[in-house]
């Protein structure tokens, strides 16, 4: 004789069970409430389709609107079509990423060309649109139903579009780690019985995810932290165990990546920065603060909130029941341990950190911050603070709509870089015999993916491979006594012959007569500390000093850019050009 239904908590009947799995070691699903919140329905789905459409709109605007690569993506460009997975290999310490975006750009250009722009920004404009997808296949599996609050806070993030869709690992990796934010939360869903397929899942998205991101190591901690936390309270041992294992293979799939980062450590002194928790902030508030600064303080406030109402639930629960969702745990703990790490991990890195450092762990806390304030079941009319904090999501989302939609599809329309239009304008006008300098010298990066004419190029300091950031060969140069001073004899020459000396960016010009420091080589400290004189500053002024000394005639060279286009700071040259000889 069969025993009585199961029943759900809308009245139908559940599915049956394993005969060994206990119904008090199941979690119970996340359900809609028959007779509260059902008036927030539409205003949700009203909410997210606009989202949906304005977000993906934004990406459409940018990647239309953006240009040619500038030197961080054709420093990946380049080292991605080497002619040979060794080489690859061999020349990871000039990238910032393990190995899997090379070998997805690697396979994108084996199939549209290594030159076609167009290609690729297609590329970063599916990774982008794919992101979305991520946050709503989240939301559906924590149980949120919607994505309103991820999707508003890097849907319409201007940052979080521009670098997620560039050509660099930034929006892959966001990918990946939403995707195994996912697929760890399914395996403790129902602690007592994940498939091996589940399993298969989170651990192959757990290397990919560190494989593409170095940093995505410390989000992947996070997640296991929140997994192992349900599963710990579940009482399911094993699957906190095969959570522990997963993160230990990803773990192990980086150490073949110790010797490269140990031989960057050679060079990284000159990207070094004294990177307090204080600056680290102020770095991370120009994304939260994207398009309007003052959205910093709605982050701070989520996760106010977030984390209260967390505490609270922990605090005041009375009965098995009603302790805390799952799923709201589970996002909570990996809220607080993935920006802890996070911050630890830049501290530790000592970098000058730019807004893309940040883009990554803007995505992760958003959706994590959808998870802990979506994934509280209404049920029944005396859940009442369940309901605030379902009427919350939609109120932000739109909110944000309305005040930061019209400043992010002004800011959208930005170049990374004018490099190419002034590679075309100088492929124009030089000729055999003439030089361009360039006097940023990784600008010659994507300088030399556009410029193909007959002019010499040389960079300040002279370097000689124009692919990647060879820092080390810059070092050597520091090294080097009167290191400018080839530069200046190959402007000699030029202009004595009656060539011109072409500028990609604008140089200091002192007085002839000016004293300028002489520069002494890198140095250690007592401590170990590397050291170094201000050495850019110092090369270009010789060389403006020397063109001020010497040459007849100057001239501005304008790059005219569309209506409304502009330009990032990081790449925006101002070229010129001279000539004559006294």
């Amino acid at each position: 004789m069969n025993g009585p239904a199961l029943l759900s908590p809308t009245g139908q009947a559940a599915a049956p069970t394993d005969r060994n799995e206990k119904s008090s070691d199941r979690l119970k699903p996340v359900t809609r409430s028959a007779d509260s919140g059902r008036w927030l329905v539409r205003p949700e789905w009203l909410t997210f389709a606009l989202l949906a459409l304005v977000a993906v709109a934004l990406h459409i605007r940018f990647v239309t609107a953006v240009g040619g690569l500038w030197r961080d993506e054709t420093n990946s460009v380049n080292l991605a079509t080497l002619p040979t997975l060794a080489q690859v290999w061999r020349f990871l310490d000039y990238d910032s990423f393990p190995v899997l975006y090379f070998a997805v750009l690697r396979g994108w250009t084996a199939i549209f060309g290594l030159g076609n722009d167009e290609a690729l920004r297609v590329l970063g404009l599916l990774i982008g649109l794919g992101i979305l997808g991520a946050l709503w296949a989240n939301a559906r599996a924590f149980g949120s139903r919607l994505p309103l609050l991820s999707l508003a806070l890097i849907g319409l993030n201007p940052m979080v579009v521009r670098y997620g869709d560039s050509n660099r690992a930034y929006g892959l990796g966001i990918l990946l780690i939403l995707f195994t934010l996912r697929s760890f939360w399914r395996l403790v869903e129902r602690p007592a019985a994940p498939s091996a397929k589940q399993i298969a899942l989170a651990a192959v998205l757990a290397v990919l995810s560190v494989q593409c991101l170095y940093y995505n190591s410390i989000l992947l901690l996070a997640i296991a932290a929140g997994a192992v936390a349900v599963a710990l309270r579940a009482k399911a041992w094993r699957t906190a165990g095969t959570i522990i294992a997963i993160g230990a293979l990803a773990a192990a799939s980086l150490l073949p990546y110790a010797p490269i980062i140990m031989r960057m450590r050679a060079w990284t002194f000159l990207v070094s920065y004294p990177a307090t928790f204080s600056w680290l902030w102020k770095r991370a508030g120009e994304v939260m603060g994207s398009p309007e600064p003052g959205a910093v303080w709605l982050w701070v406030g989520l996760v106010v909130v977030s984390l209260g109402v967390t505490l609270v639930a922990l605090l005041l629960r009375r009965s098995s029941s009603g302790r805390l969702p799952a799923a709201v745990l589970f996002g909570a703990v990996a809220l607080v341990v993935g920006v802890a790490g996070y911050a630890a991990f830049l501290r530790m890195l000592n970098y000058y950190t730019q807004p893309w450092y940040y883009v990554t762990l803007a995505a992760f806390a958003a959706c994590t911050l959808d998870v802990v304030l979506g994934a509280w079941p209404a049920s029944g009319n005396r859940n009442f603070p369940a309901i605030i904090l379902r009427c919350l999501r939609p109120s932000v989302a739109l909110g944000l709509i309305c005040f930061t939609v019209p400043l992010t599809w002004y800011e959208l329309p930005t170049r990374h870089t004018n490099v190419d239009l002034i590679a075309s304008q100088f492929q124009k006008f030089s000729r055999e015999g003439d030089v361009i300098v360039i006097p940023r010298w990784e600008c010659a990066i994507s300088f030399c993916r556009y410029y193909h004419g007959q002019a010499e190029v040389v960079t300040i300091p002279p370097i000689a491979d124009h692919r990647f950031h060879r820092y080390d060969l810059v070092l050597a140069q520091m090294k080097t006594k009167d290191a400018e001073q080839p530069v200046l004899d190959r402007m000699e020459k030029a202009l004595r012959a009656g060539h011109r000396v072409f500028l990609a960016d604008a140089l200091p010009l002192p007085a002839a007569d000016a004293p300028l420091p002489t520069l002494r080589p890198p140095y250690q400290n007592p401590n170990g500390a590397w050291h170094g004189d201000r050495y850019y500053a110092v090369w270009n002024a010789y060389v403006g000093r020397f063109l001020r000394a010497h040459a007849t005639r100057a001239e501005r060279i304008e790059i005219a850019l569309p209506p409304g286009i502009k330009v990032q700071k990081f790449e925006e040259l101002e070229p010129g050009v001279v000539a004559g000889w006294q």
